[in-house]
Formats: structure tokens, C-alpha cells, sequence
């Protein structure tokens, strides 16, 4: 379903019709014409947990027209009349460009989604009515898209603004607001007309309040929440860009981001959306060919540090873009692009690298140049994060657009490098792309490349609400408990649900979420019982729970059991041997009909 709707709609998008260069310098007098002005929402939050922030929504603001606008204030009030914000823009003029940009933007909804990054923020074609192109028709509109883009930068981006004002949640939401309710935002934007003539224009958005994490179960609290340090869930993002990573309008723009000509936030801005949708981190993950030197990576560095407070973090990474070598499973797009900037034969793949201390030189950030040199091999990559005390993440692995073709050289935490695999990445509505990603993950583990899941949204907008990555930590929250809680597997991935697991055997040893225990497999007897407690809490929500056993070798993993109709919160216990032919593992996944989930890591044994 398309998210919003165009105010108007130029007809020479329509007609198909070539619009003219955007060169800047081929006039020194601004156009004159008709005014066709529109507001785009595509950075605007939709969803929040907590209303006791302030956070920055941004609108872009585009003439499609001919003539020149003059821009005089921006303006959101409740839809009591309450004014939330006034934002005086200083007359700031937007250029006509007779609508060459809804042009890229409609390009930009033909093409794959996972490689236009537009999944949501649609104008003109659903999601679901998208048609699938053949390679060489996929292979025409890319170059098509890339020239378009590049002639719109070429004219200095001047048709169109990206408008920022703030919302105090409080003002917006009474303070008996309860989950489900939803509270409206009337947008005015005042504009002088080609003429010269007072106009303006509104638009009106719906944020909903979400209702809160459920918590551990009582039943886990027993277990694990006494006689301790007091453990606590916190919630985060780990694939966050930001105005680093705009083709325009950014901090600075990056021409490699050839696509991105939606939002602009600072890691800055998104702290108190991120805090408003409850979460109590998130990881920076600019591009590495956005970052083209040291000291903007210490610009980077500082600023995660200065945004850590007692009951957030913001976590100092990076998406390393990598340099594929060896044997390759499949290609996908993103070789097409790199053949397209020069790059012959040469495929790349990403990588989140968390808690790094020195910067990844992977491409650059000129256009059509993320695949350029100085690029490493992903073996590599990983060392150096390793060596820093971070970890790494295989971004989006599966799929046709920037998927993670060279399998052979890909090692896990058996070899001592990738600790996690993003099995979750952002639009969970379709489920398509977690699908592809969960069994690029699963197919790795059978194969005995033993990672975490991982959960990110990949944003290049606003704060988003998704499958978030839940971290358990032991005390204050620090950046080091952290990422050190994540390597060791302690966390879920969910989008509201609580789920957690711990295996145990009848002598009383135990192994909780993400454990890994080390064992002869002459010391396992045949036979040997243990058995899995999945722990949970969906509230009035009714799921579907399975629990899976791997084991390395195997051609798939086995559904142990399935359990239906379950609601509320508890444990379930599941039986098992312990499988001696080879590593095995053990998790729980959770789906609730309407689109909640849950996963588990999994417990591993590892034999040897």
C-alpha cells in the first residue's frame, strides 16, 4: 500500500515525456512559470513507544513547476490548533525542474527495492504491484536511473529542500494516550508563487503510539533475575545511515549514494526518535566509501561518544563495503554496477563492523565509485575489527542485489572471525527479505560457519520501528557491556514479543541464550537427554512458536515441535538427545499472525 499521496502530478511524468537539463549555469535568471509545489514525507515517524522526547520529523518540499518559489515558513500544529512548531525558512528559493524528479523517483519504484532502498516511501507503484524485470530490462533502467541522477545533482539540487521542524511528543499525545491511539500532525508550508503572489500548501500525518516491549515472563525472572547484578533488556538498531550517506543535501553528501535523495538526518536527530520507539541503542553504520579519510572517521568516533548518555549508546561503526574473492555463489546487481564505474569482474559485499576504533577503507565516495580502490577482502575486514574488540555482521547476505556471493571464504565464530548474520533487515511486512536472509544464515550454520542472528533496518531516513536486536546486559549500560553481550549471543531479535531460550540436562548444567559449551564427542553417551525452555511473553497475542534443532552436515534443520494458539506469557519445555554426529544447535522462533515476531539465538554445542 502506498504510503502517501501526491499532491499533484506533473503531466509530463505521465507522458513520458524527456524533461530538460538541470545545468545550473545556463541561466543566470531564475525561471519563469507556473509553480507546481509539493510535500514529500519520506523522513516522517509513523510509530513511537515513548512520548516524553522531543524528535525532528522532516518533510521535503519539490517543485515540480517551471517557475521559481520563495519559501517563507514552515508550520505543524495538533489537530486541536496547537502550534507544535514554526520554522522560518527566510525566503528561500526552489528552481522549477518540470518534474524530473518524480521522474527518477518513478525509475527509482521500478527497480529492485532492496537496491533503491525503497520498500516503503512509494508514490506511484505499490510494493506489490511491482513488476519483475528481466536482467536486461533491470540492467537499462539502472543505467538510466544513474544518468538521471547524475544530471539532477549536476543542477545543484535546488528544485527541491528537505524541511526540518521538532514535535514534542507530549504536546502531541494527553498523557492517558494508550497504545493503538493515534495522534495527527496538520503541516503547513507558506511559499510565495511565481508571481510573487502568498500561497500555501498542507499536509496532515498520523503518528501511532505503540504499545511497550513485553517483558521476561515471571518464570524467567525466577531463573535469571535474582542473585545477580540486575539484568536489563535493552532494545537497538544495528544498520543506522545518516546524512552521511545522501546523495544530497547531506553532512556531506556522498555521490556513491547515488539513490538516497529522501531524508537527512545527524545521528544527532535520530537519538530521540530511536529513544521514542523505546530503543536504548543504535550503532552508526555509515557506508566505508562515504568515510574517505581519518579525521572524518574521528568526526564519527567523537560523536558516538558525546551522544552516550546512562540510558543510551550510540555504538562507533561502520558498513564496510568488502571486496569479494574466491569462488562465487550467484552475482547480483550491485556487479552490474560495479562494471558500470570501471570496475571489471569485481564483486563487494557488506559488512557492519561495531565498535571499531580506526577507520575501513572500503570504495569512494565519488559518483559511481563505491566499488573503487583502496577495497579490502572481507578475511580481512573482519581481523582488523576483531583485533579492535568489535565484531562484525554479514549485512543482508542473501538475495540478488548486494548479497554475500563468496560463500567459500566466509568464516564464523568456529574460525574466530564473523560473529553475526543479519537474518532481519527492515520491511517485515513482506517477509520476503528476512525469508532469504534467515536461510542464507541457516544454509552457512549446516555447513558449519557458526554465527548469531542479527537484526537492522538499514534506514536511511528516519528511525524506523522493526525486529530490534534485544541485548541483555548485566548493570550499567555501557558501550563495552554491550558489545560484549552480543558477542556472546545474549539477545533476541523482536518486534514487540519477549523470547528466550536456555538448554539443560538432567544433572543440572545449563546453557543459556547464545551459549556455547565445548565437548569430546566421546564424552556425550548415546542417547543423552536435554531439553529446551523457551521462555515467552506475547500479552493478548496468539503465535505460532517452533523450535528448530541444527546439526552441521545435515541438509536442513529439524522442527522439533510446533506449538499453536499460544498467548500470554510462560515457558515451554521441549525434549531432545544430544545428536553426536556433529555440531548441533538449538532455537526458537515465534510468529504472531498479524506480522509480530520473535527469533532466538541458539544454544550451540560444539563437538570436537
Amino acid at each position: 500500500m502506498t504510503r502517501f499521496t501526491l499532491l499533484f502530478f506533473p503531466l509530463a511524468l505521465l507522458a513520458g515525456l524527456a524533461s530538460p537539463s538541470l545545468d545550473a549555469e545556463a541561466t543566470t535568471q531564475p525561471p519563469v512559470g507556473k509553480v507546481e509545489m509539493h510535500l514529500l514525507p519520506f523522513s516522517m515517524m509513523e510509530n513511537i513507544r515513548e512520548t516524553g522526547f522531543v524528535v525532528p520529523m522532516q518533510l521535503q518540499a519539490y517543485n515540480a513547476g517551471l517557475g521559481a518559489a520563495s519559501l517563507v515558513r514552515l508550520e505543524a500544529r495538533s489537530v486541536h490548533g496547537q502550534l507544535l512548531d514554526s520554522v522560518d525558512l527566510k525566503g528561500e528559493r526552489l528552481l522549477g525542474d518540470e518534474g524530473e524528479l518524480f521522474r527518477i523517483h518513478h525509475m527509482l519504484e521500478r527497480m529492485n527495492p532492496e537496491l533503491s532502498h525503497r520498500h516503503t516511501d512509494r508514490l506511484f507503484i505499490p510494493l506489490e504491484e511491482r513488476e519483475v524485470l528481466l536482467p536486461d530490462a533491470e540492467a537499462q533502467l539502472l543505467s538510466d536511473a544513474i544518468e538521471a541522477v547524475a544530471v539532477f545533482k549536476k543542477g545543484g539540487v535546488m528544485q527541491m529542500r528537505n524541511l526540518t521542524f521538532e514535535v514534542n511528543l507530549s504536546e502531541l499525545f494527553p498523557v492517558n494516550a494508550e497504545p493503538g491511539d493515534e495522534a495527527v500532525i496538520d503541516i503547513r508550508l507558506h511559499y510565495l508563487d511565481g508571481k510573487g503572489q502568498p500561497a500555501s500548501l498542507a499536509y496532515t500525518h498520523a503518528i501511532q503510539l505503540l504499545p511497550a516491549y513485553f517483558p521476561p515472563p515471571e518464570e524467567w525472572q525466577a531463573r535469571f533475575g535474582m542473585g545477580r547484578s540486575t539484568p536489563a533488556w535493552y532494545a537497538g538498531d544495528l544498520h543506522v545511515h545518516n546524512c552521511r550517506d545522501q546523495a544530497a543535501g547531506g553532512c556531506p553528501s556522498c555521490a556513491a549514494e547515488s539513490f538516497n535523495l529522501t531524508g537527512s538526518y545527524s545521528n544527532a536527530q535520530l537519538k530521540p526518535q530511536f529513544q521514542a520507539l523505546g530503543f536504548g541503542f543504535f550503532s552508526t553504520t555509515t557506508h566505508s566509501y562515504c568515510i574517505n579519510n581519518d579525521t572524518e572517521f574521528q568526526e564519527v568516533v567523537t560523536e558516538s561518544t558525546q551522544l552516550d548518555e546512562a540510558t543510551f549508546r550510540v555504538l562507533c561503526g561502520t558498513e564496510l563495503t568488502n571486496r569479494e574473492k574466491g569462488p562465487q555463489q550467484g552475482s547480483d546487481i550491485n556487479d552490474t554496477l560495479c562494471t558500470l564505474g570501471g570496475n571489471w569482474g569485481r564483486g563487494i559485499a557488506h559488512m557492519g563492523g561495531h565498535g571499531i576504533t580506526t577507520r575501513k577503507p572500503g570504495g569512494q565516495q565519488g559518483f559511481m565509485d563505491n566499488c573503487d580502490a583502496p577495497i579490502k577482502p572481507q578475511d580481512e575486514n573482519v581481523r582488523k575489527v576483531n583485533q579492535e574488540g568489535g565484531f562484525t555482521i554479514a549485512n543482508h547476505p542473501g538475495g540478488d542485489t548486494l548479497g554475500f556471493n563468496s560463500v567459500d571464504r566466509f568464516q564464523g565464530m568456529e574460525m574466530n572471525m564473523t560473529v553475526g548474520t543479519e537474518v532481519w533487515n527492515h520491511d517485515v511486512s513482506s517477509g520476503f527479505i528476512t525469508q532469504i536472509h534467515r536461510n542464507w544464515w541457516i544454509q552457512r550454520m549446516l555447513e558449519g560457519k557458526i554465527t548469531y542472528p542479527f537484526s537492522g533496518s538499514d534506514t536511511h531516513d528516519e528511525a524506523v520501528d522493526f525486529g530490534a536486536t534485544h541485548v541483555l546486559v548485566d548493570g550499567a549500560l555501557t558501550d563495552a557491556k554491550l558489545i560484549d553481550s552480543m558477542k556472546q549471543g545474549r539477545h533476541y531479535l523482536s518486534n514487540g514479543p519477549f523470547l528466550s531460550n536456555t538448554l539443560y540436562d538432567n544433572g543440572g548444567r545449563s546453557l543459556d541464550m547464545g551459549g556455547i559449551i565445548q565437548v569430546a564427542t566421546s564424552r556425550v553417551p548415546q542417547n543423552y537427554p536435554v531439553h529446551l525452555d523457551s521462555f515467552y511473553n506475547l500479552g493478548n497475542d496468539v503465535a505460532t512458536m517452533r523450535v528448530y534443532r541444527g546439526v552441521v552436515g545435515d541438509n536442513d534443520e529439524t522442527l522439533l515441535a510446533e506449538y499453536q494458539n499460544v498467548t500470554g506469557s510462560g515457558v515451554l519445555t521441549t525434549n531432545d538427545t544430544v545428536q553426536r554426529n556433529g555440531t548441533s544447535w538449538y532455537r526458537t522462533e515465534m510468529e504472531v499472525g498479524w506480522g509480530n515476531a520473535a527469533y532466538t539465538s541458539p544454544c550451540i554445542i560444539f563437538l570436537n
